[in-house]
């Protein structure tokens, strides 16, 4: 079962490849998740496709309605759509809930959908697309290749080789991972990769370019205090931000956290990215949830 739309999306394509290895997948959209458990349950669904923020938000969802995860039945979850189901904390809190086994993908509806898969061993995505795309590692600044070495960060960049009717050459993705070059256990010999961001979400303070994927990292190292929703607010609107940067933090449900919570927290952000953080932990639920995608960066309050 699935979240995606139906219509003329690309994710909805991906589904394709579900009919063709001959696995009944049922789309539900968004905005009901009322029916989409009813499905689950009526239709004995096994493996669910979804964001990690909708994943997420189904665990809260079932627990503020005294159902346990687990008792849905699902075995397998695929992840994608936005940075997160690679975080360690999101999928330990994603596969303990449901019981499951949850691994990350990764297309661009630009080029292809699904290029990028996890296999069993959960140590990045493979790239599986060949032969019919070319890809790159770029600096988004200089935009100078670089080598997929391991540790490696950079930009992605996309040629389609084999379109006809819209082809792209050297297509910026805006996609920002770090590369695993390391053989894998699966005997898969192409790269593997991990979103850490996007380009185009990045804020920077004070001359320091920050990811907020990167900054919900470094949060989430402080579970079971905290919970996974983190929400950047900044004062003004745009890029560029002066220190400190307001950042909202839910804490876990029934935490009782530590006096000196907030303070390690903002220095642990202040050692890793070098940013200047204001902490604020807000109670469990305070903070918006998304049916779809989550949004980092809320500039409601910005002058």
């Amino acid at each position: 079962m699935h979240n995606y739309g139906a219509g003329p999306f690309v994710a909805a394509a991906a589904t394709d490849m579900l009919t063709r290895n001959r696995i009944a997948h049922i789309p539900v959209g968004t905005g009901n998740t009322e029916r989409y458990v009813a499905g689950i349950r009526k239709m004995g669904v096994t493996a669910i496709m979804a964001t990690p923020s909708f994943a997420l938000y189904l665990v809260d969802w079932l627990e503020e309605r005294g159902i346990a995860p687990r008792s849905l039945g699902i075995a397998r979850m695929a992840v994608a759509g936005e940075p997160g189901g690679g975080d360690p904390v999101i999928r330990n809190r994603i596969e303990t809930a449901f019981g499951c086994t949850a691994n990350e993908a990764m297309g661009i509806g630009d080029i292809s959908i699904t290029l990028w898969g996890e296999c069993e061993d959960q140590g990045g995505m493979h790239f599986s697309g060949r032969d019919f795309v070319h890809v790159e590692l770029i600096d988004p600044e200089s935009g100078a290749a670089l080598p997929f070495e391991d540790g490696a960060e950079g930009e992605l960049v996309y040629t389609a080789l084999r379109r006809e009717a819209m082809p792209l050459l050297r297509f910026r993705s805006r996609d920002h991972v770090t590369v695993n070059a390391k053989p894998c256990t699966c005997g898969r010999t192409s790269v593997r990769v991990r979103c850490i961001g996007r380009t185009d979400d990045m804020l920077i303070v004070r001359g320091v370019n920050l990811f907020p994927s990167a900054l919900r990292a470094v949060v989430n190292r402080f579970a079971p205090h905290v919970g996974e929703v983190v929400m950047i607010r900044p004062r003004t609107r745009g890029v560029m931000q002066e220190p400190p940067l307001p950042v909202a933090i839910e804490l876990a449900a029934g935490a009782e956290p530590p006096p000196d919570l907030a303070e390690r927290i903002r220095a642990a952000i202040r050692s890793e990215l070098i940013v200047a953080t204001e902490i604020e932990l807000v109670p469990h639920l305070s903070l918006p949830r998304s049916e779809y995608k989550s949004r980092l960066v809320d500039f409601g309050k910005a002058g």
